[in-house]
């Protein structure tokens, strides 16, 4: 493959990554801004970004989040214009374009809505899990036709993150089931506060969080078909 087509896909993959950093710290400065109380990735859903607000509320953040997901479909997708006969990575490329349209649709998805809610977070978190997978089997095949370290190292990588998103996944307390803490205020009266750690809002971030690793392993994968 050109050089120049490796442009595209690192391109995308940067690009990608770089305007989702933007999106963490635009929407944290703009919560802390809306509701005076810092946002903290343990204890809080990424919905909350735009908790019952509209989308102008957080304008920068959405749009930064919005262009880097449309950025990380055309990066799967791009796979398909030189790998259309390679069902691994085609298995691959679908997981990592439902697993972008999931990262984007959890940001919009309030609790408020369980099922719905619910509902994405599954699909998100299979494709969490399938995407690196299935890059890893798609770099073992390259290994048993060309015999060659790199594939094999590659999916070794692949298949680590994929077991790290799995047993994340699999976290006996990973639950709606939220128990608040009771507090008392300065007035002494009783009041009920989150817990400083909530299990499955820091689940749903590491799922969004590891999206670009996958963006990562896509373009490494890419190098090794063409070696």
């Amino acid at each position: 493959m050109p050089s120049i087509h490796y442009a595209w896909f690192i391109g995308l993959a940067a690009g990608s990554i770089l305007l989702f950093i933007s999106y963490i710290f635009l929407s944290t400065f703009n919560y802390k801004k809306r509701f005076m109380n810092k946002y903290d990735l343990r204890n809080c859903f990424p919905y909350e970004f735009n908790f019952e607000s509209k989308l102008t509320d957080n304008l920068l953040g959405n749009v930064a989040l919005i262009a880097s997901m449309f950025l990380s479909m055309g990066l799967f997708t791009l796979g398909l214009a030189f790998y259309q006969n390679n069902g691994y990575i085609i298995a691959g490329t679908i997981a990592g374009i439902v697993y972008s349209i999931l990262v984007l649709a959890i940001n919009f998805t309030p609790l408020k809505t369980l099922r719905f809610h619910f509902v994405m977070m599954v699909i998100l978190f299979v494709a969490a899990f399938f995407t690196p997978m299935a890059l890893g089997l798609t770099s073992f095949s390259i290994y048993q036709t060309t015999k060659q370290i790199y594939p094999i190292v590659l999916m070794v990588i692949c298949f680590i993150i994929g077991l790290l998103m799995f047993v994340i996944i699999m976290n006996p307390k990973l639950s709606f089931n939220i128990k608040m803490k009771v507090a008392v205020d300065e007035q002494g009266n009783e009041k009920y506060v989150r817990p400083d750690f909530i299990t499955v809002a820091f689940t749903e971030w590491m799922m969004v969080l590891l999206l670009p690793v996958s963006q990562i392993l896509y373009c490494l994968l890419i190098i090794a078909l063409s070696i």
